[in-house]
């Protein structure tokens, strides 16, 4: 199965590279986004995780409409921060113990 997705990826990466500039940075802000959406909605939690995009979603699109489009991708981290700040295991996560 892995190596059945690592042959869709590269068939994809090659269809997509005449329509875009390949660069090693190319896939660097959806990566952020989804590491975003991963720790926002607590780790392991898939419910966490789809209302986690959501939220995102919908805070950066009200963020460059209401405060400025160049901030957008700036405004996912900042959420998290705050996020994090508040409840560190994220909206859906549970406590763990510490040692």
């Amino acid at each position: 199965m892995f190596s059945l997705s690592g042959g869709l990826a590269a068939f994809a990466g090659a269809l997509l590279a005449p329509v875009i500039n390949a660069s090693p940075d190319v896939g660097i802000f959806p990566a952020i986004k989804s590491y975003v959406v991963v720790v926002l909605g607590g780790m392991g939690s898939i419910m966490g995780a789809l209302l986690a995009s959501l939220l995102l979603g919908v805070s950066e699109s009200f963020a460059a409409v209401y405060l400025s489009y160049n901030y957008r991708d700036t405004f996912g981290l900042v959420v998290l921060i705050l996020v994090l700040m508040f409840r560190p295991q994220g909206l859906f996560g549970e406590k763990v113990r510490s040692v």
